[in-house]
């Protein structure tokens, strides 16, 4: 088995990094070409045999198509003296692609991750609503058919109830609920969870957790800017989806911690902010509003309006629900700098792309407390989740404070409002 340190050492040796073009895959909109476009074909083949490797748990020369070297029996060396030596098979591998490249470092990157989560206390869940209507007026609101997956610790699913999901809760167990952003495969959801969920338990889990991801329906439609368009006009329904499934899961869970990425922050906001009777596409959720629900968010480059939690905002009412924000932004992210495209309407701007402006109050009438964190100089202008936990050191440390209740985040830009 290749062990990992190798695994870097020959992607290092083989091409650097850097050198690659930006990644699109979580872009809403469409940005200028990169003048960075040179490719190193033995950095892409590696990066596909590491995620063989990982993927199928074999060894590296397993994978080769030509054999290894083998010491010839003492009777046949004579007649390989004689004979010309036999030419090596024809080998035929896939075209390597600029996507295809691209692919297949990110595969090699994630699946390094996903196969060496431990088996811990920690259990881990799906629930999808890929297969139900994303048009607000159609949703159903008493009894929508989510489906649930319970997940081992290697992601293999297995199908479950609502009722069992519901009932597995206690108030020994934290529930975080992670919500991705846009342009994300089904396939793809397990894998970009377990990065972000390894990357935040390394900082000290103090209790053990429901890990459960909600999976909406964002695959890549279309180009960039209309695929974003789209995307955005499902998010009301999403909302209204985790809204109704939130309000069922605090009646059983002590404690619930919410993380979103891009158009993922804007369904956790709008969740929150149903929860607490407030209206999403001109629909309300059945019976009792909740408040008081004391839910810690992490908002992840937010692409929602920078005013939205504000008293007046389209989701004023999250703030209800909500007992701590955590909002890491980036003032030099060239998607979320073209975020009035979405509507055509310049002057709107994206929370995720201002940082911290103004906020409604919670719901016993206090200021909502908001850790908040530029990171433009360690990202740049990429508009790329991992970008946050492997750029830099303290998101996942803040997360980690959301998840356990804790406040000894240190950073020295961080804001308290």
């Amino acid at each position: 088995m290749m062990c990992k340190r190798n695994i870097v050492f020959f992607l290092q040796q083989c091409g650097d990094s850097s050198e690659l073009p930006t990644r699109s895959t979580d872009a809403l909109f469409p940005m200028k070409p990169s003048r960075q476009t040179r490719k190193q074909p033995a950095a892409a083949f590696a990066a596909a045999l590491v995620s063989l490797c990982v993927s199928r748990q074999t060894n590296a020369e397993d994978l080769l198509p030509w054999p290894g070297p083998q010491a010839p029996a003492p009777n046949e060396i004579t007649s390989l003296l004689t004979n010309a030596a036999p030419s090596p098979p024809q080998v035929s591998l896939p075209e390597l692609t600029e996507s295809t490249t691209d692919a297949a470092i990110k595969a090699a990157r994630e699946q390094i991750s996903l196969t060496n989560i431990p088996n811990v206390a920690d259990r881990f869940w799906m629930i999808s609503t890929r297969s139900l209507t994303s048009s607000t007026r159609k949703v159903d609101l008493d009894s929508p058919q989510l489906q649930v997956h319970r997940l081992d610790p290697q992601g293999k699913a297995s199908p479950a109830t609502l009722d069992e999901y519901l009932g597995s809760l206690t108030p020994e167990r934290q529930v975080v609920v992670y919500v991705h952003g846009n342009r994300m495969a089904s396939n793809k959801v397990v894998h970009r969870s377990f990065s972000v969920y390894r990357n935040i338990v390394r900082c000290n889990e103090k209790r053990p957790m429901d890990w459960v991801i909600f999976s909406w329906p964002s695959t890549k439609q279309g180009t960039l800017i209309h695929d974003a368009r789209r995307k955005a006009s499902r998010t009301d329904a999403q909302g209204l989806y985790l809204a109704w499934l939130l309000k069922q899961q605090v009646k059983q869970a002590d404690s619930t911690k919410m993380i979103g990425f891009s158009f993922g922050s804007r369904v956790i906001t709008g969740a929150l902010h149903s929860l607490a009777g407030g209206k999403l596409g001109g629909r309300l959720l059945p019976g009792t509003p909740t408040t008081g629900a004391t839910v810690d968010v992490g908002l992840v480059a937010p692409a929602i309006d920078s005013n939205w939690l504000s008293e007046k905002g389209y989701h004023a009412m999250a703030t209800k629900n909500l007992d701590r924000l955590a909002l890491l932004y980036n003032r030099r992210d060239a998607v979320l700098k073209r975020y009035w495209l979405l509507n055509k309407a310049r002057g709107r701007v994206a929370l995720g792309y201002t940082g911290p402006s103004s906020f409604a109050p919670r719901a016993d009438g206090t200021e909502l407390p908001v850790v908040a964190r530029d990171y433009s100089s360690s990202i740049g202008r990429r508009h790329d989740e991992l970008d946050y936990y492997t750029k830099s050191r303290h998101t996942a440390n803040i997360m980690a404070d959301l998840i356990n209740d804790t406040e000894d985040t240190k950073t020295d830009d961080t804001k308290a409002r």
